[in-house]
């Protein structure tokens, strides 16, 4: 009987960190399916729940955020390298809008109802860091969940709708009651933590230490 290891993903749309270790994570998981059985959840986080709904200019953001162009420009080099070791790839040129997350990962709580978490959450990184889409926008929304099957008019009523804001709240405050404060973190079996978007090896490694900590 295969160990089962439960991975809660804290993550933000906005982190590209995240993106990257949640590519590292699920290539580890892919790769450990004989060995165990792995549930990967997904916890939301905003890095700046702030930010207007409409989204402000991202390179403006970030600017403030680094002080200078060259500054956000030489992290986001070492982000791209980071993610092609990883063997994805991040298109920040294509990028315009820096969005607030919450209607994301009020989509993503939708979908865990349907067990389909995984499927949205990767059509959603994939559309903002891979397509460039502006997710601020309700219409390039349904078009992302159209593409794991939602029908667009009840992605906009589910949007226009509060469903699914209590839900979020109470899970953000959740990883803060964990002592999360800073993504990505992945916990594993409510024993491990892994802290910052970490190659593929170092999630092998820890579902091996899962099995030692059950052990002992």
């Amino acid at each position: 009987m295969k160990k089962k290891i439960i991975v809660e993903a804290v993550v933000d749309i906005v982190c590209p960190w995240c993106f990257v270790g949640k590519k590292s994570l699920l290539d580890a998981v892919a790769q450990s399916r004989d060995e165990f059985d792995i549930d990967v959840r997904f916890l939301p986080f905003q890095l700046d729940a702030s930010t207007p709904r409409e989204g402000v200019s991202r390179s403006e953001y970030l600017k403030k955020k680094f002080g200078s162009d060259s500054r956000f420009q030489a992290a986001e080099a070492m982000v791209q390298k980071a993610a092609k070791a990883a063997g994805t790839e991040i298109h920040f040129e294509k990028m315009h809008v820096h969005i607030n997350t919450f209607d994301c990962h009020r989509l993503i709580w939708w979908a865990t109802q349907d067990g389909k978490q995984l499927e949205v959450a990767n059509a959603i990184y994939d559309a903002y860091y891979v397509k460039g889409e502006d997710l601020s926008k309700m219409e390039n929304l349904q078009i992302v969940m159209s593409r794991v099957g939602y029908e667009p008019q009840k992605v906009e009523e589910f949007l226009k709708s509060s469903q699914g804001s209590q839900e979020v709240k109470n899970l953000i405050e959740e990883a803060y009651n964990i002592g999360v404060s800073g993504v990505p973190f992945f916990i594993l079996n409510r024993e491990i933590g892994i802290s910052g978007a970490q190659p593929k090896e170092i999630f092998l490694q820890a579902f091996q230490e899962t099995q030692t900590h059950q052990e002992d």
